[in-house]
């Protein structure tokens, strides 16, 4: 059974959802720091990359692509519309951190954007610098620097951990 796009079977297309939804929410999560908004962002990636998923070499990789890209940009809009912040609706509460991670979550959550996804897609995803420079859209230097400079604001918020 094919969809009717052109692209994958729908059993490939599941078989990625299983395999991959649950690590893309958590990259999403610890990148925006609400799992409500990582699962919405989650499935949104794979909407958007459905239809074009038989031409596509790296599914997985193209999904965290995707998913960065709309992490970034639900910053943006966030950033946008702080001063109107619309209500959000959660269907469950997120968990809660481990009180030895806290200090450790809000260092994470307070670098800036670019220096938060490249620790994450290094430390989290154990990427390496050549598939988060595309990622990113940077080169892979500048990945180094990034992960550089992200660690060590992490040890100086965070010199015990």
């Amino acid at each position: 059974m094919t969809d009717d796009g052109g692209g994958l079977p729908l059993e490939d297309l599941e078989a990625l959802y299983r395999e991959h939804y649950e690590p893309v929410v958590r990259l999403a999560h610890v990148l925006l720091g609400d799992r409500g908004r990582a699962e919405e962002l989650a499935q949104d990636a794979f909407v958007r990359i459905a239809p074009r998923l038989g031409a596509i070499e790296n599914p997985a990789g193209y999904l965290r692509t995707v998913l960065v890209n709309l992490c970034r940009d639900d910053g943006r809009r966030a950033a946008r519309a702080k001063d109107h912040p619309a209500p959000v609706a959660r269907v469950a509460p997120e968990p809660p951190v481990p009180p030895t991670s806290t200090a450790v979550w809000a260092a994470l959550q307070s670098l800036p954007e670019r220096q938060r996804v490249a620790v994450t897609l290094r430390y989290y995803l154990d990427l390496p610098d050549d598939e988060i420079a595309e990622i990113i859209g940077s080169r892979p230097a500048t990945v180094r620097s990034l992960v550089h400079r992200a660690l060590a604001t992490l040890k100086e918020a965070v010199p015990h951990a």
